[in-house]
Parts: structure tokens; C-alpha cells; sequence
């Protein structure tokens, strides 16, 4: 049947084929997966991408097994031979598994010698999906009946169902030729220009599934926003207070926010909000955005050092007031703490003249209390009992290094007449002085472990310090509030 037409597929078919769908599909529908639900956390879209896993995976493995099927034979002369080839005898000479296995039947070749009934004979090789239980069928001596066509020459096709008249045919042969092999340039074609049809037809396919979330993909994959940058940060924080007044706690990073609100959990990536989920709430921690000063953060994150990348701002509202916390993912105990309004919190040493200043006036500036019943110096931490809002009561205000001030009722309150210090008087060169000496006394005695307390004796104010090593050896230093006097007395 050499004139016979060739099998026309319906345009729908010839289209699919063009567009390489079998396998852009379910590629499509992993990227979009991946870059939906793995990416950007939908997760609907996790779902969608692991079904196209499964799916790509499937036609990978059914594109092999009908690769190891067809051999060097395209499938187009596969079914053109199959419905209009010239049927014939042939006898299998041999036979071997490819290895290729569909459920229990095996791909196998089998070495023929074909016998035509109007042409000479010869040899070629076919591809059978045989199952064990018909495998006695196939053996090496066997004559079977088979489809050939002079149009795919070398192209030979087991009848699975030939007519009577052609199984009940005498095997008859008479000189064998050369071996015949199918024509492997029919069926690869141009193996490049397929790979990338199917590459852009799956680019497609993945990017028409990511309509629904275009802006997130805009915004986060190909124009991410950095939000330590004061506007990005401002257009943040501006939808999440659209979707509530009122925030527990927000972190920002340097691609996404994340914010604890009344009654729910949410996050903004690249100009979308998303509702997490439901939280409990806890109305005394609120704050309203209007209450921070967000254009500090980049300065923040600036001073902090590091990767800004690896920074977070976590900002909520504790005892002390609103504070901004900057940490790195990738060293917890770094940090660097501001208020509100961005002024960091102080890190110096309270036992430097420098240090000591910065730490008293600020002090004295949050107490606004020019005098003081006591004070009682670190090298890390500075306490000052002044005057409180009422009559013969006291605050404690507090400063740590690397903490924002603390302000609380003192917990014992003065006594009538008690008398104030004025804190204008006391020198920051006092300290060094007073360090100088214990360090002459007690060499290498840690500063962390000496307390400076300023205190009224009799009538007159000093600086004391008793410090007391292993042995129970120890001294007692006084200073004069202006660093005037030293005196040292041992304890034992």
C-alpha cells in the first residue's frame, strides 16, 4: 500500500502536538506551584504544584516507556504501517528485554526475517510489549505475522490480530538480505527547537496560572521591594493599618512585614496583604502606627552593621514604652534598641566620664528631676531615686546598657526630710578616680562586679564603693561627689 494517504490528525491534535502540551502542562502547572505556593506561601497553589509534579513525572516515565516501544521507528510510521502496512510472514531469529517494563509485560526486541510475498526477504528488528503468559508465543523459531510497508522501509509491526488465511500460511524463504533499519531522522526532528517550544509553551502555562497573584509576583519576584528603604516601608505599613488601626507587635524585613493585630495575623510581600489567621489579642500591649516613627528604621538598620537582609525590626509596645528592637537572623544575642521615635538606646560604659554624662543627663532629662535621694552607678546599669509626682514619694528610673530606660515607683519610699542631692554636682571625674583606686589596691578586680552608690551620711554626700575579693580581703573606697577627695579604707 505504498499510495496509501498518510493518517491526518484533526487540527486540535496537530495543535496540541505543535505546542508540545503533553508536556508543558503539567511542567507549567509545577513552576506555577513553586513559584505560588513554595515562593509566596499560597496555599492552594502548593497543592496545584504538587499535582503537577506528580503529572510531569507521569509523562516522563509514559515518553520513555513509548520511546523504548518505538525504538529508532518514529510513531508516526508506527501507525501508518499499523493501518495501511502490507501484512507478511516472519520468523523471530532472536529475542531480548530492553528493560523496559509497563505493569508486568516487558518491551522486547525481536530480530526478524521478514518474507514478503512479492519481494525478497530480509532482516529487521520490532518492538513488542510482550507479557509474560504470552511469551511462548515469541520464541527464537516462531513465525509470526507482521505489517511492513515499502513507504517506512525497515518500519515492522507485530499483527495482533491477523486474519486465519495469513496464520494457517506455510513458512516459505528463500535468499535473505541485508537488514533493513527504519529512518531515525522521521523521528527525532529537531530535538532543540521541541525543547524549547515546550519550555515556552510551560513558561506560558505558569504564568497564566499566576494571574490570580500578578501582583505579588510583580512585586516580589521581578520588582521586589526593599522596605528598609523609607518609602517602600511607608507603603507598607500604610495597607497594614488600612486593615487595622491597631497593631500587638510588627516585624518588619527587609522584603515582608509581619503584624500581630486584634482578633487575626498579617503579613504584606510585595503590595499585598494577606490574613493569616485568627490570634487572641492583647489590648493592653496596642499601639497605633501613628505612634512610631518608621523613617528611623533604615538608620537603624544602617547603624546596626551587617547584611540588612539578615535584619529584623521587631517593634511592641513593654513596660518601658514602644521600643524597636533590631536583631540578625543569624546572631540572636546582637541587638540594638530604640524607642519609638528611633533614638537608640544607650551601650556605653557608666564608669567612663563620657558615658556617665550621657547616662545622667538623660536621666535626669526623662525624670525631668534636677535632684536625686540616692543613685546607684554600674558600669552597665545606673539607678536614680528622684522625687515622684506626690508628696514624699519616690521613682526609680533605671537605665541598662543596650535598654531603653525603665521608669517604676521606688519600692521604698523616703522618709519625711530625707534630704536631695543636686545632681549638677556630681562629676563624671569621680569615677575613674574611684576605679583607679580599687585598681591599685586590687589589681585586675572586674569592673562588672564594682557598685558605686551615692548616698547622704550625716549630713555629707559621697561616693562609696566596698568591693571584697575571694579571700575576703577587700576595701572600702569614698569620693567626694566632685572627685575633689579619694580615700581608701581596708575592710579587713
Amino acid at each position: 500500500m505504498l499510495n496509501s494517504p498518510e493518517p491526518r490528525r484533526s487540527p486540535v491534535i496537530r495543535l496540541i502536538r505543535f505546542l508540545r502540551l503533553g508536556y508543558a502542562v503539567p511542567l507549567g502547572l509545577a513552576i506555577a506551584g513553586v513559584v505560588g505556593g513554595f515562593v509566596l506561601d499560597y496555599g492552594w497553589y502548593v497543592a496545584a504544584g504538587s499535582v503537577g509534579v506528580s503529572l510531569t513525572i507521569m509523562v516522563l516515565i509514559l515518553g520513555s516507556i513509548a520511546r523504548s516501544l518505538h525504538g529508532t521507528a518514529s510513531p508516526q510510521s508506527r501507525r501508518f504501517v499499523q493501518k495501511h502496512g502490507d501484512r507478511a510472514l516472519a520468523k523471530i531469529e532472536r529475542l531480548k528485554t530492553t528493560g523496559t517494563q509497563v505493569n508486568d509485560a516487558y518491551v522486547t526486541e525481536l530480530k526478524l526475517v521478514v518474507a514478503p510475498p512479492d519481494e525478497a526477504a530480509y532482516r529487521a528488528t520490532a518492538r513488542e510489549l510482550i507479557h509474560p503468559v504470552r511469551s511462548a508465543a515469541y520464541q527464537p523459531g516462531t513465525v509470526v505475522v507482521v505489517k511492513q510497508s515499502p513507504r517506512y522501509a525497515g518500519v515492522v509491526v507485530v499483527d495482533a490480530d491477523p486474519p486465519r488465511e495469513w496464520t494457517e500460511r506455510p513458512w516459505q524463504v528463500g535468499v535473505v538480505g541485508e537488514e533493513r533499519m527504519p529512518e531515525p531522522e522521521a523521528r527525532q526532528g529537531n530535538v532543540v527547537g521541541r525543547l524549547a517550544m515546550t519550555v515556552v509553551s510551560a513558561v506560558v502555562i505558569a504564568a497564566a496560572l499566576l494571574v490570580p497573584i500578578r501582583d505579588d509576583v510583580l512585586g516580589q519576584l521581578l520588582s521586589p521591594p526593599n522596605l528598609f528603604t523609607a518609602e517602600d516601608l511607608r507603603a507598607g505599613v500604610a495597607k497594614l493599618s488600612a486593615e487595622s488601626e491597631r497593631f500587638e507587635d510588627l516585624t518588619v524585613e527587609s522584603d515582608q512585614l509581619r503584624a500581630t493585630v486584634p482578633g487575626a495575623y498579617l503579613s504584606y510581600r510585595g503590595g499585598t496583604v494577606k490574613r493569616d489567621s485568627i490570634s487572641t489579642g492583647e489590648p493592653d500591649k496596642q499601639f497605633a502606627a501613628k505612634e512610631v516613627d518608621f523613617a528611623a528604621i533604615p538608620g537603624l538598620v544602617a547603624s546596626f552593621g551587617g547584611d540588612p537582609a539578615d535584619a529584623r525590626v521587631s517593634i511592641r509596645r513593654e513596660d518601658v514604652g514602644i521600643t524597636m528592637t533590631v536583631r540578625s537572623a543569624n546572631d540572636s544575642d546582637r541587638q540594638l534598641v530604640a524607642d519609638a521615635k528611633g533614638v537608640p538606646a544607650l551601650t556605653v560604659d557608666a564608669f567612663t566620664e563620657k558615658g556617665f554624662r550621657q547616662v545622667a543627663e538623660l536621666l535626669t532629662k526623662l525624670s525631668g528631676r534636677p535632684e536625686a535621694y540616692e543613685a546607684i552607678i554600674r558600669t552597665d546599669h545606673v539607678e536614680f531615686q528622684v522625687p515622684g509626682p506626690g508628696p514624699g514619694t519616690s521613682d526609680d528610673y533605671d537605665w541598662y546598657r543596650g535598654r531603653l530606660v525603665e521608669h517604676r515607683p521606688s519600692p521604698i519610699q523616703p522618709d519625711p526630710g530625707t534630704p536631695l542631692f543636686a545632681l549638677s554636682k556630681l562629676s563624671p571625674k569621680a569615677l575613674p578616680a574611684i576605679l583607679a583606686k580599687v585598681d591599685e589596691r586590687m589589681p585586675g578586680f572586674p569592673r562588672d562586679k564594682i557598685s558605686v552608690a551615692l548616698r547622704e551620711n550625716d549630713g555629707t554626700w559621697s561616693l562609696t564603693t566596698s568591693v571584697e575579693d575571694e579571700y575576703g580581703r577587700g576595701i572600702e573606697v569614698t569620693a567626694s561627689p566632685d572627685g575633689s577627695t579619694v580615700a581608701v579604707m581596708p575592710t579587713r
